[in-house]
This record gives structure tokens, C-alpha cells and sequence, in this order.
């Protein structure tokens, strides 16, 4: 008989946050946040304890967290020093597996099936990586353990913060059985709608239903959903060796936008970020994404590959705008944009066309120097202009 699967779920508490108290103590205590400042069209990246309790949630728009909470500190010590706590994270938890997989810079899955005898069972493991990401990092985490992702992450999302649930093996569906139906990772609103006219309002009423019922009701998608309702989830855990597939960068606006200027200010911004990131990997990409969700849901991608591999932010925005004239319908207003970058080139530079070669020299040089200043002040000491 197969051993069941051991999958962890690391989630760190406030990442954001917890970075920049572990760099200024005396924000410990405090409603802040990491974003702003409140004057600005950002959103909130990360809040505090302290600030959640005034409604202030991450990617809430700046302005509104400061009108809910006006003594709301900001902070961001810019996107270089999360970068290098994150690989700080990654260091630590590849030591206890190579089958740690990144999901994003402040959350991993681990695959510890058959290391029982090294670690102990998943609760003694997780108490185990706990205490080597505090003492090497300095930062708290949450961490969620059973025998899928699925179930991991709810796990985890259901013990913050600073916590640890293991959900045993044969225990999965009567863990998830009297969580609401929004618990599960993929129902979103329209989902959830369409389960409130069923009568579903829990996993539980989900897993009654049956296999068969769900696919009947909601398609291929009410299959999966059943199963993972029912902790039934083989997705596997990936290693991480070699460069990343993709490094993108996402925001989801607080109120929906349909103005192309604004939106292209987004995109700008998103590039940005997401350049920085690959210049901080000494990589640089030859395909360029784009992804937009419109006000009801409805999502779409669309990406370009172009003849230079690049981490120039101009070319980045460029390639990133054009893809999103040519593929949303401007009637529709956007709830969400991203710009993403992949089939990467290590060592930074990658090719140079001969007659733009010193011209890509100084642009290199000047995005290092932008790299720097904003690793010192913040993301916000250097920002883009309207172009």
C-alpha cells in the first residue's frame, strides 16, 4: 500500500510587513502598511494585524486606507530588499527538500513524502521549518500540512497567524466539510453565485452533492471542484532548479477602469516592477505577457516574443501596451491587469544589436542606478512619468 503524500504549505505572516518591522522595530504595534503613500494611486501590498482590524486588506487602494484608518503608517523599503528576503525563504526551506516550490515571493509548497525518518511526521516538520525561518530570516510564517495543496493551503489560511494544522490522512473531507464554499482556491463570486441558487453554501454541501451532480451541474469545472472540495487534489510539487518559468507582476484596481490613459500609467508601473525583478536574477526575457480580468470575471492573456531578449522596462511597457489595445474591448471596463515575462536568457545583458550597442550600455547602467536608489528609499523615491 502507496504511503499517503506529505505536502506543506508555507505561508508567510504579512511578508511585506514583517520585512519592514524586522528593519524598523518600532513600527511593531502599529497599523501600517507596505504601499502608498496615501496621495497616490497605490494599493496596499501588504497590512499589518494592527491595520486589518479597520478593514484595511491587501490590494485595497491607498486612499481608501487612509480615510479608514488615518493613522495608518506607510512604508516600503522597495522591491530589491523583499526580493532578497524571499530568496532568504527559499534558501531555507530547499534544505529540507528539493521538492520546495515557490508559488509566490511569501508562500511555497513542500513535497515531504518519505522523510519521515529525517524530520519526523508533517506537524513535527512544520514546527521544525517554523523555527529555522525565524532564526535564519528573522520572520514569521504559518504552515499548513496534509495530503494535497489543496487542503495545505486552506489549512494554512485556517491556523494564521504564526500557526500549524496538520490535517491527517482520511481526515481531508471532514476538515473542509463546514468551511464556507468561497474556502476553496477557484470559486470566485460568480462561482459562488451560482452555488448559492443550488443551495450550496458550504464544501460540505459541495461534497454531497456528488461527482456526478457537479459535473452535470457546473461542467468539467464542477468535477474538479468536487474533488478538491473532498481533499482530492494529485496536483504535484514542482522543484525549482534552473532559472523561473515566469516573473510577473499583477494589481486588481480598487474600483473597475475602463480609461485607457490610466491604464496604460498601470502597465508603466507594472513593468517596472517587474523589470526590477529581473534585473535582480541577472536575467533578461524574450516573450512578454499581458493579462486583463473585465469587471464580470471574464479573464483573458495574450503575449509576443520579440527578437532581443530584454529587462528594459521601456520595451517591457511598450510590447505590454500594445498587447492590451489590441486585445481588450475598450467598452469594457478592466478589474485587473498583469505583465508577465518568460523564456529567459541568463546573464542579464542577453544580445545587442551592433548599432544601438552603447545606447543599451547606458540604459543598462541607468536602470543598475535606479536598482540602487530604490533598494536604499523605497520603490517610491524614483517613479515613472506619464509617458
Amino acid at each position: 500500500m502507496a504511503r499517503p503524500r506529505s505536502i506543506l504549505h508555507v505561508d508567510m505572516d504579512s511578508f511585506y510587513v514583517s520585512v519592514e518591522r524586522l528593519l524598523n522595530p518600532d513600527l511593531i504595534g502599529k497599523p501600517d502598511v507596505v504601499g502608498g503613500p496615501p496621495n497616490s494611486r497605490g494599493v496596499v501590498a501588504s497590512a499589518s494585524y494592527e491595520a486589518r482590524t479597520y478593514g484595511v486588506r491587501s490590494a485595497m487602494p491607498c486612499a481608501q486606507a487612509y480615510r479608514l484608518c488615518p493613522e495608518l503608517v506607510f512604508v516600503s523599503s522597495g522591491f530589491g530588499v523583499y526580493s532578497e528576503y524571499s530568496r532568504k525563504i527559499r534558501d531555507v526551506l530547499q534544505t529540507f527538500t528539493p521538492l520546495a516550490q515557490m508559488a509566490s515571493q511569501d508562500e511555497a509548497y513542500l513535497d515531504m513524502t518519505g522523510t519521515e525518518r529525517l524530520w519526523g511526521n508533517p506537524e513535527e516538520t512544520g514546527r521544525r521549518i517554523k523555527e529555522d525561518l525565524r532564526v535564519k530570516t528573522g520572520l514569521p510564517c504559518t504552515v499548513g500540512a496534509s495530503t494535497s495543496r489543496t487542503v495545505s493551503k486552506i489549512a494554512s489560511a485556517h491556523a494564521k497567524p504564526d500557526g500549524l494544522l496538520w490535517v491527517r490522512p482520511g481526515q481531508e473531507a471532514e476538515f473542509l466539510a463546514p468551511l464556507p464554499a468561497g474556502a476553496l482556491p477557484g470559486i470566485g463570486p460568480k462561482t459562488q453565485t451560482r452555488l448559492r441558487e443550488l443551495n450550496v453554501h458550504t464544501l460540505g454541501d459541495l461534497q454531497r452533492l456528488g461527482c456526478d451532480e457537479c459535473h452535470r451541474l457546473l461542467g468539467e469545472h464542477g468535477e474538479s471542484l468536487w474533488k478538491r472540495a473532498s481533499g482530492i487534489d494529485k496536483n504535484t510539487v514542482e522543484s525549482e532548479s534552473g532559472p523561473p518559468k515566469q516573473v510577473s507582476h499583477e494589481t486588481t484596481f480598487g474600483e473597475d477602469i475602463s480609461d485607457s490613459e490610466v491604464l496604460n500609467r498601470h502597465i508603466a508601473a507594472l513593468s517596472d516592477h517587474v523589470a526590477s525583478r529581473l534585473r535582480a536574477q541577472d536575467l533578461t526575457a524574450f516573450t512578454i505577457g499581458i493579462k486583463f480580468r473585465y469587471a464580470d470575471f471574464e479573464t483573458h492573456g495574450a503575449s509576443f516574443t520579440i527578437d532581443s531578449p530584454t529587462n528594459d522596462p521601456s520595451c517591457i511597457r511598450d510590447e505590454a501596451r500594445r498587447l492590451l489595445n489590441e486585445k481588450r474591448d475598450a467598452r469594457r471596463p478592466l478589474r485587473l491587469i498583469g505583465v508577465s515575462t518568460s523564456n529567459f536568457v541568463a546573464g542579464g545583458e542577453g544580445q545587442m544589436d551592433l548599432l544601438t550597442a552603447g545606447t543599451s550600455e547606458r540604459r543598462t547602467r541607468l536602470w543598475k542606478a535606479v536598482d540602487a536608489v530604490r533598494d536604499k528609499y523605497g520603490d517610491n523615491a524614483i517613479e515613472h512619468g506619464g509617458t
